[in-house]
């Protein structure tokens, strides 16, 4: 990598979300317009529990856990000697009542500050990611959603530039915690329709505008990246080979699957992390709410979410 130091302007970014913390050490693309990248990691780490109450907490098993893994994936940067670094929180620091602490004592172990954005901000930051991704770019108009562990964000983009974009509390652990009386047993039809009418209530509420249904509809965050990972396995394709377009007939047939296994029998799935194995019917089941909501069949899943997006803003400046 010694070479491409030398000529090539390299960030790290590390995303501190609800149910997992992600590192993406990148570099501007060749042509200029897009985000190469050079590293990435995730490490399953749930910060988040607590979030649905009403004065969310980190405890400080979580706060612990949280410092030695951004200290992993910072020594991981470390390797590609970055120009800059930026660490940034969202919801579950964001919506914790000791999220400044958290960020504090970050700082204090590791030296590194943490930029705690706020719902709007993270909206924003996920659509300039998500406007790097190479096939997104062929679209100048389009809905934008990102499922995370503690919100969900929906982005607007019309003529190529962002009109609109929300964040609302409807992460997939935020849900779960608040209508999932046990994760580890079958989800339940009275704890489907709970989540299901909390998810509704929202969008209604928002009052956002999905456009015309037969604007594109893209999807970043975990579940779907879970969700293509899992459908690569049953197709005995890669991950890379497999298409990025979802059907909604299919993410339906996979929440119905896992709604009716215990916990134990999803952590027999393959790719299926176990960290993810008790949020997913949750998750699925939040996707296909948003979607029947947006009268939308299908949407393209992107990678490029809120650590693109990020590294868009440090590499351009």
């Amino acid at each position: 990598h010694l070479f491409r130091r030398l000529i090539m302007k390299t960030v790290a970014i590390i995303d501190i979300g609800s149910n997992s913390i992600k590192l993406l050490v990148a570099e501007l693309a060749t042509d200029k317009q897009s985000i190469q990248t050079v590293f990435t990691k995730t490490i399953e780490t749930r910060i988040s529990a607590g979030i649905s109450q009403a004065t969310p907490i980190l405890t400080e098993a979580a706060i612990l856990s949280g410092i030695q893994t951004i200290q992993k994936l910072l020594d991981f940067a470390a390797d590609y000697s970055p120009e800059h670094i930026k660490l940034v929180a969202t919801s579950a620091v964001r919506d914790a009542h000791n999220g400044h602490d958290f960020a504090k004592r970050v700082k204090e172990t590791t030296d590194q500050p943490v930029n705690i954005l706020s719902g709007n901000e993270e909206a924003n930051c996920i659509g300039r990611g998500l406007a790097c991704d190479p096939i997104v770019q062929k679209f100048q108009n389009f809905i934008q959603i990102d499922l995370g562990g503690g919100s969900l964000e929906l982005i607007h983009f019309a003529s190529g530039e962002i009109v609109n974009a929300l964040s609302l509390k409807l992460g997939a652990v935020r849900l779960m915690e608040a209508h999932v009386k046990d994760p580890k047993a079958p989800l339940t039809h009275r704890a489907q329709n709970a989540i299901i009418n909390t998810v509704l209530t929202n969008l209604k509420e928002s009052a956002f505008d999905f456009a015309d249904p037969k604007t594109p509809l893209t999807a970043t965050g975990g579940a779907f990246t879970v969700s293509r990972a899992i459908f690569a396995a049953q197709k005995n394709q890669t991950f890379e080979t497999l298409s990025p377009k979802f059907e909604l007939t299919e993410l339906i047939a996979l929440r119905e699957k896992l709604s009716q296994m215990t916990l134990e029998q999803r952590l027999q799935i393959p790719n299926l992390p176990s960290g993810r194995a008790d949020i997913l019917p949750t998750a699925l089941l939040t996707i296909e709410t948003v979607m029947n909501y947006a009268e939308r069949t299908q949407c393209i899943h992107s990678l490029y979410n809120l650590r693109f997006g990020i590294a868009a803003t440090l590499l351009n400046s």
